[in-house]
């Protein structure tokens, strides 16, 4: 009997994986566009980071939190109108950027050995501008947050923290589920994940807002790798008063 019921339960997890795998059997692995070139080198690239006013051109001289130069712990760069780095072209960097009456920058990048130099632009602030928070992650088939996303938002925190007059919807985005009602209220369960993160650090809750957009503004509407859906179930962040 014993014997029997080992046999069902290794059937009945054989069987989960297989339907797991296979809904993700459209979609292939996410690597460096240039692992694959002609060139290949494991050799540093080097690269010229600066940061600018987008609306003026004017350099800047801003602190940038970098994850991906140490693989152990995010690294705060002093950044003075430019600053050459050494960056592995298998790996991928987090840049953040918080200033006073700017806007939040997040993004991620590969390191692109045809590109010597590479200017972040900062926006000033004004009603309406809005920003992908990069990365915002969650736990699979859950809204809780995993432990990847803390540099951002300790980074969201602090932005809204120098900027004390500055008010923001946290928006939710989802791949499309079964139904657009249940794809609305995952989307809109991550961003109140944020918006509790930042509550509990204090943050006063009439300057926050909670929207769940569902599938209306995916960034891929048909992704072909597994990242691409995953950058479909984002949080994006919007000025609301400023």
């Amino acid at each position: 009997m014993t014997s029997k019921l080992w046999q069902i339960s290794i059937f009945c997890l054989m069987t989960m994986m297989s339907l797991a795998f296979s809904s993700w059997g459209q979609f292939t692995v996410e690597r460096s566009p240039w692992l694959d070139g002609p060139e290949i080198t494991d050799d540093p690239i080097v690269q010229w980071w600066a940061v600018s006013n987008e609306e003026t051109n004017e350099p800047l001289h801003v602190e940038l939190i970098v994850e991906g130069i140490n693989p152990r712990k995010t690294v705060r760069l002093d950044v003075d109108h430019a600053m050459e780095l050494s960056l592995q072209p298998f790996r991928r960097y987090t840049r953040i950027c918080v200033e006073p009456e700017f806007m939040l920058h997040t993004d991620r990048i590969w390191a692109d050995p045809a590109s010597p130099s590479d200017t972040l632009r900062l926006r000033p602030l004004r009603t309406g501008l809005e920003v992908d928070l990069e990365p915002i992650e969650f736990t699979p088939g859950a809204s809780q947050l995993y432990h990847t996303s803390i540099p951002t938002l300790e980074a969201l925190y602090e932005f809204l923290i120098i900027n004390p007059t500055v008010g923001i919807a946290v928006v939710g985005h989802e791949q499309p589920a079964q139904t657009t009602s249940e794809t609305n209220f995952e989307s809109r369960e991550r961003a109140r994940a944020v918006w509790e993160y930042l509550v509990t650090k204090g943050v006063d809750p009439n300057r926050l807002a909670v929207e769940g957009q569902g599938s209306q503004r995916m960034r891929f509407p048909n992704p072909k790798t597994i990242e691409e859906a995953e950058a479909n179930r984002r949080v994006t962040v919007r000025v609301t008063h400023y």
